[in-house]
This record gives structure tokens, C-alpha cells and sequence, in this order.
């Protein structure tokens, strides 16, 4: 589904196994292991609720003997009020799962299973397979505390899935870039079919996450009561055409070059 994993391979037995997490939308990582004959690893953790924390892993007991050496505090906050999933969207093609990531105040979420709507904030990205984790911010928390559910939308265009999730033929680079916006689009339209209304319905994305806002407003302006971009890239075929531009000819790689008529044409669509 898109989430990070660390797998520990014993060279004696041979035995791979995978770390596990309870939060199913969670980030996790390493650092640098400076020491090579260890018992133990420390790895990043957080989630859509949990704030950072280092911990301490046995190399022999993985799943049981961990430790937390040292967790971020947060002021105020109390974690056993929210919750996080993890669920999959089908896209408008009817093969491709959209993973999403949702966190949530707990009572609003129970308001939204007695089938309330609730106001819902949607973010996303979905360019240069850069990958947008479920990990822990507490700018988020104002929202929630305001009885918003806030949804990240893991759309093609990232890395998420894979490489396959950005490069041609299914992914969303170049020619195939409009999936990006169809995704987002197709989430949005999941949340008003079941959590929310158009009305209650915001979006924000930044830089790249800006093109991906600006065209999914254009495309199906209805879904949408408010759209926020981020220093937007979005006078996307003007800027990329003059190579004198700095940094114009590199965005070629990802964009495509609109001097190039096949690339012109898919922009002006």
C-alpha cells in the first residue's frame, strides 16, 4: 500500500523478516548504524498520530523487544483522541487503487459513520516520484481540533507505489500526466459520494502540489468550495518554452519540452 518498510535478513539463517507497525498510515526509517556488530537498531518513527520517535529494536526479538530512546513532545496534545487509516480509492479506469491516507478526530469519524457529512481538507502532490508520507505534522491539529478529517491523496505522479507509479505508460510523466489530475479528482469525488459534500470540500497543494490544485479545480470545479496553492507552478507552458529561463531546460526531464509539438499539444489539452 505505499508505506515505507524495513525488512531485518539474518546471514545465519537466512530468515527475512519484516517490521511490523500497529497505525496502518505511518512513516518509518533509518538513520546512519555506526556500529556494524550490534544486537540492536534504531529506526524513525512516527504516524498520522504519533510525533517522531527513535527506537530501539532487537535484531533477535524484532517484533517484541523494542524500546522508545526518545519521542517528540507535542504540548497539549492527547493522542488517544484520534485515529489514522489507511484505504485505497479506485481511479476512473477501474484497475488503478488510489492509496489514501486519513486522520481524524475519533468522535468526528463516529459522526461520519452514523452518516454525517463533515468538512474534509484533501492534500496532494503527485510529481517527480517524490513520495508524500503519512508521517506527523501538528499544523494539521487546528483542523482537526475544528472537526475537520484531513485525507492525503497518494496519486500517480509520486513514487509511492514504485517507479511504475511515475514513468509511462500508467504512471503520470509526460504524456500520461493528466493522471495526476484524474486521481485527485476521483478521490475528491470518493469523499463526497461518502464523507463529505462539495461544500464542505477544500484542497491545497504546493509548487508542483499548485499545477495539481489548479488543474483538478478546472477539470471539476464542483467538487471544491476551496482551493489553496502553494507558490504554484502553474503558467506551466509560457515558463517552460524559453530555455533562457533559469532552471527551465532541467524541468524538461519531467515536464516535457512544449517546443517539441507532442508536448505542446498535451499541455494546451
Amino acid at each position: 500500500g505505499g508505506i515505507p518498510r524495513i525488512w531485518i535478513y539474518d546471514l545465519a539463517t537466512k530468515n527475512l523478516e519484516r517490521l511490523e507497525f500497529d497505525e496502518p498510515a505511518h512513516d518509518v526509517g533509518m538513520g546512519a548504524q555506526y556500529e556494524f556488530n550490534t544486537t540492536s537498531i534504531a529506526v524513525g518513527y512516527d504516524s498520522l498520530v504519533t510525533p517522531l520517535q527513535t527506537i530501539e529494536i532487537s535484531l533477535s526479538l524484532p517484533s517484541v523487544d523494542r524500546k522508545v530512546l526518545k519521542a517528540k513532545v507535542v504540548p497539549g496534545y492527547e493522542k488517544e483522541l484520534y485515529g489514522c487509516d489507511r484505504l485505497h480509492v479506485r481511479s476512473r479506469d477501474g484497475t488503478t487503487d488510489i492509496p489514501i491516507s486519513v486522520v481524524y478526530r475519533k468522535d468526528v469519524m463516529d459522526k461520519v459513520k452514523a452518516g454525517e457529512r463533515v468538512p474534509i481538507h484533501l492534500y496532494g502532490y503527485g510529481s517527480y516520484g517524490s513520495c508524500c508520507e503519512a508521517d506527523f505534522s501538528s499544523t494539521r491539529l487546528p483542523l482537526l481540533e475544528r472537526g475537520m478529517i484531513y485525507v492525503i491523496a497518494h496519486v500517480r505522479g509520486g513514487g509511492e507505489m514504485g517507479r511504475s507509479w511515475y514513468e509511462e505508460p500508467n504512471g503520470a510523466k509526460y504524456l500520461c500526466k493528466k493522471n495526476t489530475f484524474f486521481d485527485f479528482c476521483d478521490v475528491a469525488k470518493f469523499l463526497v459520494d461518502n464523507w463529505t459534500t462539495s461544500s464542505m470540500l477544500s484542497c491545497e497543494g504546493r509548487s508542483a502540489g499548485g499545477l495539481l490544485i489548479g488543474a483538478s479545480i478546472n477539470l471539476e470545479p464542483e467538487l471544491f468550495r476551496v482551493a489553496i496553492l502553494g507558490v504554484p507552478f502553474v503558467d506551466v507552458v509560457c515558463t517552460m518554452v524559453d530555455a533562457s529561463i533559469p532552471l527551465t531546460a532541467g524541468e524538461w526531464v519531467e515536464w516535457g519540452n512544449p517546443n517539441e509539438e507532442k508536448f505542446f499539444q498535451y499541455m494546451m489539452e
